[in-house]
């Protein structure tokens, strides 16, 4: 169901920001005077297609994973002097370079306007979010540094940060650099500021981490932990060993207890071998019983761990958590500021993926962002909103790159026309596109090779 679900949710996103990238240009050609042939949602072969008033063939074709818009005298060729005089007025060649110009860079500029409008919704709506409270591991690189458990983010490089998303996408800005300034509240935020200089050298970007936070030795805090066992799944070693519900771990093995977090890290590391638990029973914390605990051996991730079977007793901090929602006029300059805010984390991660500071790994396709689409519509719709937006950035940002083939490549060729006064050789661009064409089909080829490897 939830492959089905995640298929549904892709559809609906790809083919709104396809349409809306297709509408741009369609739009403001048909301002500058160019006629349509076709507007075209998906390639191959056409599902449907009617003829409008002006002329403009609608289509809906197979392969929904694009789409265009064929325009009168699009291409530079020999056939272009046979144009009659009457016929260049809708000819898109024929039209000035700034016309030009207009008309491809509508694309990517209407779904960077579609992502504002989202943004701008979804800070209307309200949006649930968490502070960045941190749990701080024992002799990590952040301990070292100077953070506290409990200490809140407050701002990174003097970019403020209010929660986890903001907070992750300003650390990921910064991979690859040596060390970062960081600014933090203890007590939940509540003390004073400190400044705290955070070594990088251990932190980077890879799917196969499930949280990237974790070679620093930060960890997200949304509850609090207590050194009582919440949890005893039924046939385990816990409950092979006499744990029940409401004891309290005082040592192990003679460490004495200090975080669940080590105490299960400690779990972890000695499958199959005997830990002579300390446990206080209900109230008593003053008579320990000692208790016998031996994981067994269990496969997670490709990795051999112990495996125990109890979960810590938890309660929810409710001051971490808190809903971003403004009035109308300041949800729409909010969601301009996060548009463009999120434009630069997105030219950002792309230098940084050409630089080679984040890995080639991160690089998602169709399935990762379908994987993407379920689970955030499975979260809530506000969430599905949000994601949709920032989609919506990276293909505005991306289609801005002066690549040839991409709109921001021809964009390229337009500034160099205007410069010299004459449009670039015919031969030379086409070099230049199957350049491109090249470097893109080898980016798709990178992101379904990921696909492969790490979503399914």
């Amino acid at each position: 169901m939830d492959i089905l679900g995640n298929i549904v949710y892709f559809l609906i996103a790809i083919v709104l920001l396809i349409l809306i990238h297709e509408l741009g240009h369609f739009i403001v050609a048909r301002l500058c005077g160019v006629y349509v042939e076709r507007f075209s949602l998906g390639f191959g072969p056409v599902i449907y297609s009617y003829k409008g008033s002006n002329g403009t063939e609608y289509s809906l074709s197979l392969l929904p994973l694009g789409g265009y818009v064929k325009m009168y005298g699009e291409s530079v060729d020999s056939e272009q002097v046979l144009i009659s005089e009457e016929n260049k007025k809708k000819s898109f060649s024929h039209k000035r370079v700034w016309q030009r110009f207009l008309i491809v860079g509508a694309g990517p500029f209407f779904n960077i306007v579609l992502a504002w409008i989202l943004y701008s919704i979804v800070f209307c709506y309200g949006i649930d979010a968490a502070k960045p409270i941190v749990n701080v591991e024992a002799n990590s690189v952040a301990q070292k540094a100077g953070f506290k458990t409990n200490d809140q983010i407050v701002s990174i490089n003097n970019v403020n940060v209010s929660d986890w998303e903001e907070t992750l996408y300003e650390l990921i800005g910064h991979s690859g650099e040596k060390s970062v300034e960081v600014q933090v509240k203890g007590n939940l935020g509540k003390d004073s500021l400190r400044n705290i200089i955070l070594p990088l050298d251990a932190f980077s970007i890879d799917p196969e981490k499930q949280d990237v936070l974790k070679d620093l030795g930060l960890d997200v805090k949304y509850v609090e932990v207590y050194d009582e066992i919440g949890h005893v799944e039924k046939n385990s070693p816990a409950e092979k060993a006499s744990l029940e519900v409401g004891d309290k771990i005082k040592s192990y093995n003679a460490i004495n207890y200090t975080t669940w977090n080590e105490f299960t890290s400690y779990i972890k590391t000695h499958p199959n071998e005997e830990i002579f638990l300390e446990v206080y029973k209900g109230n008593d914390d003053v008579n320990a019983i000692i208790k016998t605990l031996v994981p067994e051996l269990r496969e997670v991730n490709d990795k051999e761990i112990g495996f125990a079977g109890i979960a810590p007793k938890v309660k929810r901090i409710e001051e971490v958590y808190f809903t971003k929602q403004y009035p109308f006029g300041e949800a729409i300059i909010k969601g301009a500021q996060k548009t463009g805010h999120m434009s630069c984390v997105t030219l950002n991660f792309i230098t940084k993926f050409i630089t080679g500071d984040i890995s080639h790994k991160n690089v998602s396709g169709p399935i990762g962002i379908a994987k993407g689409a379920g689970m955030t519509a499975r979260i809530s719709f506000v969430v599905y909103l949000s994601f949709l937006a920032l989609i919506s950035v990276n293909l505005g940002v991306l289609n801005l790159l002066p690549v040839p083939v991409l709109d921001g490549g021809h964009l390229l060729f337009y500034i160099v026309e205007a410069i010299r006064g004459k449009p670039l050789s015919e031969k030379l661009m086409n070099v230049l596109l199957k350049i491109g064409m090249f470097l893109l089909l080898m980016l798709m080829s990178l992101s379904i090779f990921n696909d492969i490897v790490f979503n399914i």
